[in-house]
This record gives C-alpha cells, structure tokens and sequence, in this order.
C-alpha cells in the first residue's frame, strides 16, 4: 500500500511540469491568436517598416523572440511556430533577430501584399549615379546602430577619393548631406572627424524619422559608436532621450546642421552637385542622402 502511495506521488510530481508547461503553452497560444484576430479586425496587418519575417520551416517555437521584444506583445507563438501578431507597430528594432537561437528570423522591408523597392548600391554605397550615395533606412538599413555605423562608413569610403579632389570652387564643399537623422548626424560627426568639409540638410528638425514616434516609445536597445561623441552604450532610450543625445552630439562636435531647407533638385555642374532646396543652394562634391523612407508623402489632393 505504501508502495502504490509512493508511486502515484512520484507520477504525481513528474507529472506536474508538463502539465503546467502545456497549460502555459496553451494560454500563450490563445492570447496570441486573439490578438491576431483584433489585428485583423482592425486592419493592422501591415508593417510600416523594417520588420522580422519568421521562416516556419525552420522556427521550432522557443518563444525566445516574444519577450525579446522591447515593443511588447508584437510576436506571438501560434501552433509552435512565431508569427507577428500585431505588425504595424513593428519598427525594426531586431531584438527578436539576435534571440532566436536557430536564425529563423530574418529582416526585411515591405511584404507580399505591399512591396517595397530597395535601390541596388555598391559595396560604397554609391547608387547608378556616380558621386550620389544612399545610407540608412532608405537603402535598407532601418536599426539604429547599423545606419549610425553606414554614415561612418560612407565618409570613410569617400575620404581618399575626395582627396584627390582638387581644384573645386571654394564654395563647394566636400559633402552634402540629406537628411539630419541618425545616419546623416553620424555622417556628418564623421566627416568632422576627418576634416572634410560638409553641409547637412534637412527639411524639418534634428532627429529624422523618431520626429513621428509617439512619446516615450522606446526606440533603440542596442550600444552604437558615434563618431568623436563616443560609445553610446544605452540598453533602452525612449524617444526623448534619443534627440536629447543627437542634440548633446551636435553640441560636442560643433556640428552645424540646416534645418527647414527641403531638397527640391539635385544637379551636376561642372564636376560637382548643385543641391537646391526651397530656400538656398548648395554645392558638394558628393551627395550623401540618408533621408529616411518616410520623406514627404505624395498627396492625392482630395
């Protein structure tokens, strides 16, 4: 009688984590299809930027990824496999990324139902154009601390050749730069460094695309390298906090930025750009756009 006691409390406990495992597998699979479902419902199915696609033939349901995310219920586990459940308010941070432990999530832009053309560049990131280059969001790089390490890179690509350069009006600089976000601050801080001569453009203020996040939305998890300023070596930023800290850039680099002056053409005269914007004109040897995807939207004008 003992015995029997013994074995069914033995049972009993091994019996009791795969319980609870599946009962918590279960629950998280029905918050996840329900929100899903309101996603739907409301018509939120697409993602506005870069955002993870999760591959189910590899995915093998850790649910790493879910808490991973900084956003907060935006990837859920459904039927064992990890699927986005609330992707428009994805915005790339790619936490989930670097959590899964067997490389099932890959980034991308656009998806089957709302395409998104990436400009094809060189190793340089120069486009078709000879002397215009495209760095950050635009050409497909959306994590903050990847586009902060392009508009390093851009310059340092750029500074032999612009070297070589001589001969230019004193008027023309070595580098304009479109669009004062973080890849366009770090291009600029770099060519700083360097001792390039530069212009750094933008059509609104400081900060790019994180001007149209909501208050206090978390927007980078990562350290980045700025170029002079240093290591930034921030685990979580809200937005706030992340212009706080391109301002303190701008500051400790001297940095000079032109604000309000919106990019209308860009032209070659005489071996160099002429960027013209609805204020002024500008001149450069090389035309850096790092201006973001989101731009100025076309308007139907109805």
């Amino acid at each position: 009688m003992l015995e029997s006691i013994i074995t069914v409390a033995i049972l009993s406990i091994v019996a009791i984590p795969p319980i609870w495992y599946f009962h918590k597998t279960q629950q998280r699979k029905r918050r996840s299809e329900e929100k899903l479902r309101e996603t739907k419902e409301t018509g939120r199915m697409e993602p506005v930027s870069l955002h993870p696609y999760i591959d189910p033939n590899i995915c093998i349901g850790t649910a790493a990824c879910v808490p991973a995310c900084p956003e907060g219920d935006i990837l859920g586990i459904i039927e064992g496999r990890g699927q986005l459940v609330e992707p428009a308010n994805c915005i790339g941070h790619g936490e989930c990324y670097r959590a899964c432990p067997v490389d099932a999530i890959t980034l991308v832009f656009g998806t089957e139902q709302r395409g998104v053309d990436i400009p094809h560049l060189q190793e340089d990131f120069e486009t078709n154009i000879d002397g215009i280059h495209i760095v950050g969001e635009l050409g497909g790089m959306g994590l903050i601390r990847n586009a902060v390490t392009q508009g390093r890179e851009v310059i340092e690509y750029l500074a032999p050749r612009l070297n070589e350069q001589n001969g230019a009006p004193w008027d023309v600089n070595d580098v304009v730069i479109v669009g004062a976000g973080p890849t366009g601050l770090a291009a600029a801080a770099q060519a700083i460094d360097m001792g390039l001569s530069y212009t750094l453009l933008d059509q609104n203020e400081v900060g790019g695309t994180i001007l149209s996040y909501p208050r206090q939305k978390v927007v980078m998890t990562q350290p980045m390298e700025i170029p002079i300023y240093g290591e930034s070596d921030f685990r979580e930023i809200t937005k706030e906090e992340l212009l706080d800290l391109w301002y303190d850039v701008i500051d400790k680099t001297d940095m000079e930025v032109q604000t309000k002056q919106k990019v209308e053409d860009v032209r070659r005269v005489n071996g160099h750009f002429r960027v013209i914007t609805q204020r002024d004109q500008f001149q450069g040897k090389k035309v850096i756009l790092a201006i973001g995807r989101r731009g100025t939207p076309r308007k139907l004008g109805v």
